[in-house]
């Protein structure tokens, strides 16, 4: 009468694996995020033109065409001073982590905050600043404790930071401290020993403060001779922050240079204001319940001394989150440091977000192929879900393969912010598909505070779709007007393209040293870069004016260098590529570094033999190389004529790692370094 109990058990749970499966599993159970209209107008749109030679003005939704830009976070905001006292409300027991042989160290709110307000004190007897006259320190140190400290006190004694990554070559360091000329400079023994030994006594300010001991006689003997020395230990011992300095939100805060321009150097003067009006736009792109608190952790991988990861510093010191430092370009370092500290949020430079990418590919290719045909059938699936707005959830694939890529950086992230300009799109897919965070591109400049656009939290598919970097900060709105120069105009069909003009309280045209300004807070600025409007709102970038060639080979006659670098590394094989080419050249160079993992199941496949080390003497690699190329400029409508171009045309140049500042292809904000590519290329 009754079925066996056996088959009646397998039947019930086959019903109930069957609805699991298709309540939680199925994507199309599940409804977008976010209704997608908010997803096809993300800006606010002006009616007026100015001029035909100016497209309309784009404004962020929060903040649109008749209201006014965002300029602090809160109106008890006035300077970064304010930042540190409510952000310290929060008394963490761990402040700032960093590693030390796989162990964590952590220092507590209450001991920052205690060594931070000595050494301002230190400083500010030091440097006299009272007297009202400016003064600036160079910070000069690798990312940690001790630039968290120096980075604090410069903001608490009025005094301007000058940041310098401890990355940055010896004598680029040289090249912005001789032309800001700080009263002081805030480094280690040993960067102090080689800047003195590289560039002179000339070069040093008057006043050098160490982080550290100073054990050996000779370095010490040597760095007295050319400036008064003082150690970081001593000037907070004793010293007492008993009244705080006057700043004001018109007062420089810190100094942004740019290494890659020596025979021009131009240091950004960053306000209080600006910075302020920075940190109102990032905070109010999230969603109430996604905006960073107190109990978050922030893991810095950027140099801090770089401008974008200045900002999200000053966030974590707002919000009181925990601040992780690990300062690096290694993928597994990143991973190592995130599975110890559990991040809840960070910002990727281009070199780490590609090697990350790069990382994961050479596992998954690690797959059997039967494994490998799963994880390809699930990843597809999660790229539609992206593609119609839904960030995929709980589901087979999940359980069995990106939960454990989530779990590998700590399973908590929710937030990776990464370079809207340099990163491909199909890294932002993978990043999002195995890390289940909000990818975020973002852009800015120097001039911009380091930043002037940002994704939108739930967009997940318009920067996959269409590269984009996404729409305006509230702090800000943005336009482009005509690039004759190079064919664009804010006529194009079908979206106008041009020169990108910014404008509002994160803006600043001040250079340091150089009493004249260029704008004024009301006034359009108008960036080095070219960019391209897009229908829902969002900007697109097609690359910077420094770095467009002029080409015969083009259609159009100007090869935009960023847009088309990011065509070449949505090849699987790619991981990350430099164009370069003499003005008005016939031909075109490229440095590449190739995915080893992808060459290896090549070469197996090919049955050739290769070994990274000495790539060079495999030609093999450079035919599949190229082929690469071409594949991935066939697939753009931009640059579908570069595969055309007879081989002799287009210049490669392999190499064995990836691009870093150490071998010269990178600089220390994660760009590719063209003077070193250029070098390589022997271009000159």
């Amino acid at each position: 009468m009754f079925a066996d109990p056996a088959v009646l058990v397998l039947a019930i749970a086959a019903v109930v694996a069957g609805g699991v499966y298709f309540y939680y599993f199925s994507p199309q159970a599940n409804q977008p995020d976010i209704h997608p209209l908010q997803l096809a107008h993300q800006a606010s749109v002006s009616r007026v033109r100015e001029s035909v030679s100016e497209s309309p003005v784009y404004r962020s939704k929060s903040a649109p065409e008749g209201s006014p830009l965002f300029s602090t976070p809160a109106a008890e905001l006035k300077t970064l001073c304010d930042v540190l006292r409510v952000g310290r409300r929060a008394q963490r027991p761990d402040a700032v982590q960093t590693e030390a042989g796989g162990k964590l160290f952590t220092v507590s709110t209450e001991a920052m905050t205690a060594r931070a307000q000595a050494l301002a004190g230190g400083l500010m007897r030091l440097l006299e600043t009272r007297t009202g006259t400016a003064r600036a320190a160079a910070i000069f140190l690798p990312s940690g404790v001790e630039f968290l400290l120096a980075y604090q006190a410069c903001i608490e004694a009025g005094v301007t930071a000058i940041p310098i990554a401890a990355a940055e070559p010896i004598s680029s360091a040289g090249a912005i401290i001789e032309h800001a000329k700080p009263s002081a400079l805030i480094t280690t023994a040993e960067l102090a020993m080689e800047l003195t030994s590289s560039l002179g006594a000339a070069v040093m300010p008057a006043h050098v403060v160490v982080a550290g001991s100073l054990d050996d006689s000779d370095t010490a003997t040597i760095l007295k001779k050319v400036a008064e020395v003082s150690l970081f230990d001593d000037l907070e011992q004793g010293a007492v922050l008993d009244k705080d300095a006057e700043v004001k939100p018109a007062d420089p805060v810190y100094v942004l240079y740019s290494a890659d321009e020596p025979n021009n150097l131009r240091g950004v003067v960053i306000t209080h204001a600006n910075a302020l009006a920075a940190l109102a736009g990032l905070t109010s792109s999230l969603p109430p319940a996604q905006k960073p608190a107190n109990e978050d952790v922030f893991l810095s991988v950027a140099p801090m001394a770089v401008g974008a990861n200045l900002n999200f510093i000053n966030l974590a010191l707002l919000q009181g989150c925990s601040i992780a430092v690990s300062e690096t370009v290694d993928a597994e370092e990143f991973a190592a440091m995130a599975y110890l500290v559990k991040p809840t949020f960070t910002y990727l430079d281009p070199v780490v977000a590609r090697d990350l990418v790069q990382l994961f590919y050479s596992h998954i290719d690690k797959y059997p192929k039967l494994e490998n045909k799963i994880f390809n059938t699930g990843y597809r699936r999660a790229v539609d879900s992206l593609m119609r707005g839904i960030l995929p959830k709980i589901n087979f694939w999940d359980l069995t393969y990106f939960r454990h890529y989530r779990n590998v950086i700590g399973g908590r992230l929710r937030l990776m912010y990464v370079d809207g300009l340099m990163t491909p799109a199909k890294s932002l897919e993978w990043l999002r598909v195995l890390h289940g965070a909000k990818v975020i591109p973002i852009f800015g400049t120097r001039e911009t505070s380091a930043i002037a656009t940002t994704g939108q939290f739930y967009d997940y598919a318009s920067a996959i779709d269409t590269h984009n970097v996404g729409a305006p900060l509230t702090c800000n709105e943005i336009k482009v007007v005509d690039a004759k120069d190079v064919g664009l105009s804010a006529e194009d069909q079908p979206n106008p393209r041009g020169t990108i003009a910014v404008r509002g309280s994160n803006v600043t045209a001040a250079l340091w040293n150089v009493h004249e300004s260029a704008v004024h807070a009301d006034e359009w600025l108008l960036t080095s870069y070219y960019g391209e409007c897009l229908p829902n709102g969002t900007l697109s970038v097609l690359g910077s004016r420094d770095n467009v060639i002029k080409s015969a080979l083009c259609p159009t006659g100007y090869i935009f260098v960023e847009q088309l670098e990011r065509v070449i590394t949505s090849s699987p094989a790619i991981n990350d590529v430099c164009v370069v080419a003499r003005p008005n050249s016939k031909s075109i160079g490229m440095v590449i570094y190739p995915r080893p993992m992808e060459l290896f199941d090549a070469g197996t496949r090919l049955k050739r033999e290769y070994k990274l080390d000495q790539i060079d003497n495999y030609p093999w690699c450079f035919d599949y190389i190229r082929e690469k190329v071409v594949e991935a400029v066939r697939e753009s409508r931009s640059y579908q004529w570069l595969a055309q171009l007879p081989s002799d045309l287009i210049r490669i140049k392999l190499v064995s790692e990836p691009f870093t500042t150490k071998n010269g292809l990178a600089h220390v904000d994660g760009t590719n370094n063209r003077s070193g590519a250029k070098s390589i290329l022997n271009l000159g």
